[in-house]
């Protein structure tokens, strides 16, 4: 079951090159995952490894701002931003929309220069990790998870290359699941 939880995760991760919007739900852990039909780009009704690396490749081309095929630290960092954005989104904040005590207190130089830097190390451990042929920057293939064609035939649990609604639900019911 362990497997399940990693493998439509990684999957996911794949679909979005450099990771997806990741809402944290309080049923699930981990990433907010898209919606099947948002997957199914075809609408067929299955998903294909096609499908998922056409979206990864999508992704990918979206954060590569200067349209060179590799993402640099640079843009790295506008990507892992704008995750972060997205996370965070109005958290911190009353039901009136005004500032939470967190933000009243809080200096925004100071704020501002520990994003920046938690920004590039995260880049730079990205870099780190990925970059296989060390020039510094991530090719669309050392964005993908190692793994990516693995998980998606442990999602694709009858085996015929394609994963179905039915297969694409088991995986996320397991997917919180601490005991799998």
């Amino acid at each position: 079951m362990k497997k399940y939880t990693l493998t439509v995760l990684a999957v996911s991760v794949a679909i979005g090159g450099m990771g997806l919007s990741t809402a944290v739900t309080a049923m699930q852990r981990g990433p907010q995952l898209p919606s099947f039909e948002e997957l199914d780009t075809n609408s067929d009704g299955v998903l294909t490894q096609a499908e998922i690396e056409a979206i990864g490749a999508a992704k990918f081309a979206e954060s590569d701002t200067n349209g060179d095929g590799f993402l640099d630290a640079e843009e790295l960092q506008a990507k892992i931003q704008t995750r972060m954005q997205s996370r965070v989104g109005d958290r911190g904040r009353g039901r009136d929309g005004a500032k939470g005590p967190m933000e009243v207190k809080a200096d925004p130089e100071l704020i501002q220069a520990q994003q920046s830097e938690r920004l590039e190390l995260a880049a730079k451990h990205m870099l780190q990790r990925a970059d296989t042929d060390g020039d510094g920057q991530l090719s669309l293939e050392e964005s993908r998870p190692p793994q990516a064609v693995d998980m998606f035939a442990r999602v694709d649990a009858d085996g015929n290359g394609e994963i179905s609604l039915e297969e694409w639900d088991a995986a996320k019911a397991n997917r919180g699941n601490r005991n799998n």
